[in-house]
């Protein structure tokens, strides 16, 4: 039968691994004689070819070639290519294995589609990161750009070995690394068809124990550019001038042009620096065309700026800036954003490169309040790059489906130039029935950018928004501040468009529990939900400070207890109170502090302007509601009183009001 694939192994000083590379290809499940094993000894000093000459004794397929060292890959890799027998070509690396199925499948798909090429995905054996971006799907017939080829050039790849043969491929052996680019370029643009099989992985490779692995190896200033020098080339051999060809040349000239003019550069001599110059102008200076520029990232275009323009000068002063203070910022300037760079630099420069993107802007909600119809916005815009500050911030609110736009009128803002972060208070108190959208604007002269406000927000905003419900307005004049599912992004509903039968709870005031703690009676519009939520906030006792889930106690179909967690310990605390339901939050007014039993509790709630109260002693609280600390004679209750009034109300409750009318009679009597 004659031989499908010829699977070449370069071999130095890997006695730890190649045993398993060898027999991951021995297991492949592909007839026997479809496989030829071209193991080359290049000159190993660790067992290494002694290892290989005992499978070869064992296995007829292993054809062993032993020879001194040539010091590269290219230099093992080459010998094997001139006997190879196959059909196809593998290069497989001495410390990496094949799955067991990998030849078979990359043999299908080369048959069937006629692929001169076919590249199996990659995987790792330990924490190695392998090449993704080209394996995202299987492709019949890939494209160059598109698929993403050219971001793995390794030679690990099933090639035709006719195609080999016609362009007569060997490669370079006076590289250790990136020796396999040229190659690998030459064959993908040449090949009639390039297949991509992504559904597996198919060939698996490692990270050495020892850290000898090839790619590890320290790459000079001087290293760096000869790649990018040869990959170049092999490029504007097989290609013509245009968009493909810039295309491709962004991988010489970012990937590999990028470590050539980093700080290797910067610590090389002069003299070095000259002849590196040099070579670059004679050999790839000209396939430096706008269509390859122009992606690239921008301190890297300015050093190749100033290569180009054979301003070693330049590009010193530019290494050194860059060391002081990493990426520059940015400024608006002459109506564009532009790199604050040294004047001296600037000069050196063309405008359009010191041309830089808009910063990242990153907003974020600071306060939200609604009082009546007027919401409060504050939000503060984080810009880390930017020198100087905008021109302005605003708020504004976009009305959904429909192109009504809501400006609202700002009252402070601070935009000095000082910080990187900027804040702005604003308000509107006339939006127009709907849902609006809210935005932060920055303006940088006529520039503006619109950012959605609300992902990123205060701890101590509410998750649930906030309302006007509390204050009982009617239908079309309900506000609702929500953040929606999701990106969790602040809108307002004008009208209750999205939460259409939500009202308000009605406090009804206050009393004791069986167990003497206080108890907040409310009504709700509809009888409860699971959904439905209470919270307190507590503030000013740090060890029960915080949001805090009420427990909740039924006494009616839309009559509830809610059980509050404040005793005689935490005085000087404040508590509001707020309500969940449906998912609109509304404030809850705590009524009925002036009938509390302060001397019966050990402790006084005063009410506090918005609905919350304060926990005080009973001294304050009998001086606040004026009693005196003895206890008066009871005088006849009159029907009309808070107290009457609310005791009317739990006893009217069947079963329930009864029961804790007399636990709460029975918990003032043990007080007392």
């Amino acid at each position: 039968m004659a031989v499908r694939v010829s699977v070449i192994i370069p071999v130095y000083n890997s006695v730890n691994y190649v045993g398993e590379a060898i027999r991951s290809v021995q297991e492949q499940s592909l007839d026997r004689d479809a496989i030829e094993i071209l193991a080359v000894d290049d000159g190993s000093t660790d067992g290494g070819g002694e290892l290989l000459a005992e499978m070869a004794a064992e296995d007829p397929r292993i054809r062993l070639l032993t020879q001194e060292n040539s010091g590269t890959p290219g230099g093992a890799r080459n010998p094997a290519i001139d006997i190879a027998r196959g059909e196809f070509v593998f290069f497989l690396d001495s410390d990496d294995t094949l799955t067991p199925d990998a030849l078979r499948d990359m043999l299908r798909m080369a048959d069937a589609e006629d692929s001169d090429v076919v590249l199996g995905k990659l995987g790792s054996l330990d924490a190695r990161a392998a090449p993704a971006s080209m394996f995202k799907r299987t492709v019949a017939a890939a494209d160059l750009v598109e698929d993403n080829i050219f971001n793995t050039l390794r030679p690990s790849k099933l090639i035709r070995r006719s195609l080999i043969d016609e362009l007569e491929l060997r490669f370079p052996t006076d590289q250790k690394v990136g020796e396999d680019q040229p190659f690998m370029a030459a064959a993908y643009l040449n090949a009639r068809k390039v297949s991509i099989l992504a559904d597996h992985d198919y060939y698996m490779i490692r990270r050495r124990d020892d850290g000898t692995n090839m790619t590890s190896i320290a790459q000079t200033a001087e290293d760096q550019l000869r790649t990018a020098v040869r990959l170049s080339r092999a490029i504007e051999r097989y290609t013509e001038p245009g968009e493909l060809r810039d295309k491709l040349l962004r991988r010489p000239f970012q990937w590999t042009m990028g470590r050539a003019l980093d700080r290797r550069w910067h610590r090389l001599p002069r003299a070095e620096q000259e002849a590196l110059r040099d070579e670059f102008h004679a050999e790839i200076r000209h396939l430096y065309t706008d269509g390859v520029r122009e992606p690239l990232p921008e301190t890297l275009r300015w050093k190749l700026d100033l290569l180009a323009a054979d301003d070693l000068d330049g590009l010193a002063m530019l290494f050194e800036h860059l060391g002081t203070t990493g990426t520059p910022a940015v400024l608006w300037r002459d109506g564009m954003f532009q790199h604050a760079l040294p004047e001296d630099l600037e000069r050196r420069l063309p405008k359009l490169s010191r041309q830089a993107a808009e910063p990242v802007m990153s907003p974020c909600l600071e306060d939200l309040r609604i009082d009546g119809l007027t919401v409060r916005v504050s939000a503060t815009v984080t810009i880390p790059a930017l020198e100087g500050a905008p021109d302005g911030l605003g708020i504004r609110g976009r009305r959904r489906d429909s192109e009504e736009v809501a400006g609202f009128e700002v009252t402070g803002s601070d935009l000095r130039s000082d910080v990187s972060s900027f804040s702005v208070e604003a308000e509107h108190a006339g939006l127009s029935r709907g849902v609006w959208d809210l935005f932060v604007v920055v303006r940088f002269g006529e520039h503006e950018k619109e950012i959605r406000l609300g992902a990123t927000r205060s701890a101590a905003l509410a998750p649930e928004g906030v309302s006007n419900l509390a204050e009982e307005p009617s239908a079309g004049d309900r506000l609702i501040a929500y953040f929606t599912k999701g990106p969790g992004n602040l809108s307002i509903d004008r009208g209750g468009l999205i939460a259409r039968h939500t009202t308000a709870v009605r406090s009804l005031g206050l009393t004791f529990d069986e167990n003497g703690r206080a108890l907040l009676l409310i009504e709700t519009p509809a009888p409860p939900q699971e959904a439905d939520e209470f919270f307190c906030t507590l503030k000013g006792i740090p060890q029960h400070g915080g949001r805090q889930l009420l427990p909740t106690l039924r006494l009616g179909e839309r009559l509830l207890g809610l059980r509050l967690p404040v005793t005689a310990t935490m005085i000087g605390a404040r508590l509001s109170i707020a309500s969940v339901l449906g998912g609109v939050r509304s404030p809850v007014a705590v009524t009925g502090t002036e009938f509390w039993p302060a001397r019966a509790a050990g402790f006084g709630l005063v009410a506090e302007d918005g609905g919350g109260v304060r926990v005080v002693g009973v001294q304050e609280s009998t001086r606040r509601h004026g009693r005196v600390t003895h206890r008066p004679a009871r005088a006849p209750r009159r029907a009309g009183t808070g107290r009457a009034r609310l005791a009317a109300a739990v006893r009217s409750v069947p079963v329930a009001g009864p029961a804790l009318t007399g636990a709460v009679r029975r918990a003032r009597n043990r007080l007392s």
